[in-house]
């Protein structure tokens, strides 16, 4: 989720996106080195964007610094529609998303 207030554009002067999604991923190994597979399903809703789904295929790695917490790594390659049956139209005006975070298991 996000918010913004942004002032002298043609945007309101206050506006907020987010996403909701589901995944799933498959962890190759044991070892500290973690690499991933995996696919996501959801919704984009705010102010800034038009309501609609999103679907997302995701690669990444995972290092464990300690037993439970973990930095990673991740490139997504999403796209947005707006019905089942537009999803396999827009897959070609999908967009990559990169990320690194902190992760905890518990």
């Amino acid at each position: 989720m996000n918010y913004a207030s942004i002032q002298g554009t043609s945007i309101e002067d206050d506006f907020w996106n987010g996403s909701t999604r589901g995944f799933a991923d498959y962890h190759f190994g044991r070892s500290a080195w973690r690499p991933f597979l995996g696919a996501n399903l959801g919704l984009v809703y705010g102010d800034g964007v038009e309501d609609t789904g999103l679907a997302g295929l995701e690669a990444g790695l995972k290092y464990y610094v300690l037993p439970k917490t973990f930095i990673s790594g991740l490139a997504e390659y999403q796209w947005f529609f707006e019905s089942s049956d537009e999803a396999d139209d827009q897959f070609d005006d999908g967009a990559w998303v990169y990320s690194v975070g902190l992760g905890f298991n518990f």
